[in-house]
């Protein structure tokens, strides 16, 4: 970290009314910048299972089975923690001047209002600015000596994951947490929500059980899986039946109001609607795992819709929930029967998905995160059914990198 004093002179000329005599003071004030960057990647450990049943087909003819593949996070890159709250302008200095700024890609409006403890949660690494978590975790009221302004005792804790606001960020690049803003923008209570949502690779494989029984074991509990679907493969006596919004044949293409797509009559329930897409959005969840587009990458859909898709899908969500939290996958490879251009169209979208992506779709209170299940290990040859849907193997690998991205968020 480097600190950077710009002095500035101030000159006043006094008369006095008696005497014609002149006196000049100069001041000097200074004002500190700090620069920061940080990064850190939680780790997940795998569970053995049994055998993994083999979903149903998605409405494509090619295969047994097919479209719905959902990507998972690999290793998440921690943008702007600081360990110590950040810096502090010498420990108790009233006004925290030089306290309360961070440069790296964004800045904590709390942390030096008093005390000098300045970037105590709230600090974002690339995705913006965040106007919250800094406020409890950063500074503290009494100001006036290091213990209680100039040190994260008082106020969020940097690992308290969000829950007081003063979590440890993520961002700063990288495959996991492309541009993101802080996990402290906003306080949170209670349980989190967590809507896995996605098609057939979220709704009928073991990913989903799979990561809920790594996050137990990792001794992260204070979450619950919601949706309408339920999961409950033979994924091993300790991947519990889960709760998601995983839809075999959906395409994301299908969800916007805006969607050119026709009817789809790939199967009766159709292929998902707008409609579907805000009785979703209407669960107002904290955090979203979205593994979507398997099925518009095999329909050949352009990468520029699939993108437009996926903010349409964000933006709906925030409307019944403007803090809400969004992985965005690079979703597995797909090679299935009779595809032959199903791995290139997955490859481009995968490259699409960058940290600048990531941080022109986020907002102070709802970031947006990149999980790389495209380069998770995932192979189509033998860690899918059918090209497409991860068998157990493929499901762990998957449900890994998702877990190495929460945990390293910080959120629970």
């Amino acid at each position: 970290m480097t600190k950077t004093f710009a002095p500035s002179l101030q000159i006043a000329a006094c008369s006095l009314a008696i005497a014609a005599l002149t006196s000049c003071a100069g001041s000097d004030s200074a004002g500190g910048a700090s620069t920061m960057d940080a990064s850190s990647a939680g780790s997940g450990g795998t569970a053995g299972m049994s055998a993994t049943s083999v979903p149903a087909s998605e409405g494509h003819t090619a295969t047994a089975g097919s479209g719905g593949v959902q990507p998972v996070a690999g290793s998440g890159e921690t943008g702007g923690s600081s360990p110590t709250g950040g810096s502090s302008s010498n420990g108790g200095s009233t006004g925290g001047a030089s306290g309360g700024m961070s440069r790296a890609g964004g800045f904590s409006a709390a942390g030096g209002a008093s005390g000098g403890a300045p970037n105590t949660g709230g600090f974002s690494a690339i995705g913006g600015v965040t106007t919250a978590g800094g406020a409890s975790g950063g500074s503290s009221a009494k100001g006036g000596t290091t213990a209680a302004g100039g040190t994260t005792t008082t106020g969020g804790a940097t690992n308290s994951g969000g829950s007081t606001g003063g979590s440890k960020p993520l961002g700063g690049g990288g495959s996991t947490a492309g541009g993101a803003t802080s996990a402290g923008s906003s306080t949170h209570t209670g349980q989190w929500k967590v809507m896995m949502l996605g098609n057939s690779i979220t709704g009928s494989t073991c990913y989903p059980q799979v990561l809920s029984e790594q996050l137990i074991a990792g001794n992260h509990t204070n979450f619950q899986f919601v949706g309408t679907v339920t999961n409950n493969q033979s994924c091993g006596a300790n991947a519990p039946s889960v709760k998601t919004e995983g839809h075999g044949g959906y395409g994301v293409t299908y969800l916007p109001s805006t969607s050119t797509r026709g009817k789809c009559d790939k199967q009766p329930q159709g292929c998902g609607s707008y409609a579907e897409l805000q009785t979703w959005a209407a669960e107002a969840c904290d955090i979203v795992l979205m593994h979507f587009a398997t099925n518009d990458v095999w329909d050949g859909r352009a990468t520029t819709e699939i993108l437009s898709s996926f903010v349409a899908v964000i933006t709906e969500f925030r409307k019944d929930n403007p803090n809400v939290i969004f992985f965005v996958s690079k979703i597995i490879k797909l090679n299935p029967s009779g595809c032959g251009s199903c791995l290139t169209n997955v490859a481009a979208l995968a490259a699409a998905l960058t940290p600048a992506w990531a941080t022109t779709n986020s907002t102070p209170s709802s970031p947006v995160y990149i999980i790389d299940h495209y380069d998770s290990g995932v192979d189509p040859s033998t860690d899918t059914a059918d090209g497409v849907h991860p068998n157990l193997t493929g499901a762990t690998k998957m449900a890994t990198t998702s877990y190495n991205a929460l945990v390293a968020s910080g959120y629970f």
